[in-house]
């Protein structure tokens, strides 16, 4: 005679209205942080570009024009190394940088971290820096064309309309050839930024023992 198996527990299912999973849960949290930190990202952006706009109009209007084209150049120039330096975290090879930092190749360990955290070099380099340094660059580049056409009697209007197009441009061709560069040699262009980081933390130390030694 086989012994009588115990009753199934009854399984209660949730309303359908109150289903949720595990995973939506966490699609739900993901969507607000990346909502916050959007919201975070645009108001350091307005107050880095309103804090470095404000005192570029008077600043530019006193140089004379090829030192102000230096200036917007200078700022096209940073606004494309940051976006060099976004795409490189974003198409970086973790293996190949862990592989440099276990031979301990000098900036190897700052590579592999801008790796691991190429979300947040993202965000920082291409978001900020890079978008940032474009729209004041295109600012300042109207401030040097009114004031030079203020100076020279150029009509004013041209003047701004052939200056941003030119920002424009040169914006343009400076983030293609970068961004080409650091899709083809991410780890290299990774590598050369914790080197730069890895010698400028090796300068501050020495300097540091060097003004305590002098004590």
């Amino acid at each position: 005679m086989t012994p009588a198996l115990p009753p199934m527990p009854q399984v209660l299912s949730a309303p359908e209205g109150q289903k949720c999973t595990v995973g939506q849960a966490s699609r739900r949290h993901s969507t607000a942080r990346h909502m916050a930190q959007g919201l975070y990202l645009a108001l350091l952006a307005f107050g880095i570009s309103l804090v470095v706009i404000w005192p570029a109009d008077s600043g530019l209007r006193r140089l004379d024009v090829f030192a102000s084209a230096l200036i917007v150049l200078g700022l096209l120039v940073v606004g494309a190394a940051g976006d060099m330096l976004a795409v490189a975290a974003a198409a970086g090879e973790e293996a190949a940088l862990h592989a440099m930092a276990t031979r301990r190749r000098p900036g190897a360990r700052g590579a592999l971290a801008l790796k691991r955290r190429a979300d947040h070099v993202v965000s920082i380099a291409g978001d900020i820096v890079g978008d940032v340094a474009g729209t004041v660059s295109g600012a300042a580049a109207m401030f040097v064309a009114m004031a030079a056409a203020e100076r020279h009697h150029w009509p004013e209007t041209v003047a701004v309309s052939v200056a941003v197009a030119a920002v424009a441009a040169v914006a343009v061709g400076l983030k293609a050839t970068l961004k080409g560069v650091a899709i083809r040699e991410a780890n290299r262009v990774l590598h050369t930024v914790g080197y730069v980081s890895y010698f400028w933390h090796r300068l501050r130390r020495g300097a540091l023992l060097k003004g305590r030694g002098g004590r």
